[in-house]
């Protein structure tokens, strides 16, 4: 999966790829594996999300090709980004897109297998170029492509969904996401005057080794639909107050480029569909800035017109892929 930084949590979406109904998406990674690797196909990813995304059809094109075009130094003219082994792995068809439930593995992606192997490297070229033409989707697609988006400061957004009527938020003080600022996670809508735990977390893929996210609470006497949505490195206890609402700060030391994902569980009254008597929220995701893709990979983009020669070329930026090799 590249880049390997967002292999267990989210970036930020993106209209590019998969997103959009009429691009072209060149996306060029940086000395991916050997030379000789055969690629058998890429996986893109939806966005982390609070609803859910229902699977559409999309009329798309693949090729690739071994590239001497360097992440950071990319032309936004398609055609000069292209290597001398272009294979045309995936001719013009309808491919099926999985949908994309908010509560679910980072480790999900939507395959895009090729029906030519390409071998990457045989030009002695080091970086790869995976050029996709989405020339529509059907009705009702609503994707969003995951994807590295270069930021000086870092970012926070609500992916997944939770039980009940908690509900997470974060701000941060002294710097926007970043090292030396101080982090503030609150929970609201819990039970008065109980407890609340807040998990931090690096990893949203596996709760762990070979056990796939999310944790449905339901199996130990939850309440079914409730789900752990994280992996947590730790859980931090607190009481609720009056109102059911908790507040946890803590103090980000030099954590550039640091991704993490936090969920709150409180307590609430058992009952017979909750025995347990716990409750989740949603997941808040922080990117602890600076965020950076390059030189690991980038990509050149035109988000309305599938057959433009040109696009955009940006800075810092790429959906983030996985792909198939043997």
């Amino acid at each position: 999966m590249l880049p390997s930084a967002f292999e267990r949590v989210y970036g930020r979406g993106s209209s590019a790829a998969l997103g959009g109904s009429s691009t072209r998406t060149q996306m060029i990674f940086a000395s991916p594996f050997p030379a000789n690797t055969t690629v058998m196909g890429v996986g893109l990813r939806g966005a982390g999300a609070t609803t859910d995304k229902a699977a559409f059809t999309a009329d798309i094109e693949v090729h690739a090709s071994s590239t001497t075009s360097a992440p950071g130094a990319l032309s936004s003219t398609f055609a000069n980004n292209i290597g001398t082994d272009e294979v045309a792995v995936l001719p013009r068809q309808m491919v099926n897109v999985l949908a994309m439930p908010a509560n679910r593995s980072t480790a999900m992606f939507s395959p895009v297998p090729f029906q030519a192997p390409f071998v990457f490297g045989t030009n002695s070229a080091t970086n790869i170029n995976i050029d996709l033409w989405v020339y529509g989707r059907s009705t009702g697609a609503s994707w969003s492509t995951d994807r590295c988006f270069a930021s000086a400061s870092g970012t926070a957004a609500t992916v997944g969904q939770g039980c009940g009527a908690g509900t997470i938020t974060s701000t941060s003080a002294n710097g926007t996401y970043v090292g030396g600022s101080t982090l503030t996670v609150s929970l609201a809508g819990g039970t008065a005057n109980g407890s609340a735990w807040l998990m931090p977390s690096t990893d949203m893929a596996e709760l762990v080794p070979g056990f796939p996210l999310p944790f449905d609470l339901g199996l130990i006497g939850g309440a079914t639909g409730c789900a752990v949505q994280v992996s947590p490195l730790m859980m931090i206890p607190t009481p609720t107050d009056g109102t059911g609402a908790a507040t946890i700060s803590l103090p980000v030391g030099p954590i550039g480029g640091l991704d993490t994902a936090w969920q709150w569980l409180y307590t609430v009254p058992p009952s017979g569909a909750n025995p347990l008597g716990v409750e989740a929220t949603a997941t808040r995701k922080i990117f602890f800035g600076p965020e950076v893709c390059v030189p690991s990979a980038q990509y050149v983009w035109d988000l309305s017109n599938v057959n433009a020669t040109t696009g955009t070329s940006t800075t810092d930026a790429v959906p983030i892929v996985q792909f198939t090799v043997q």
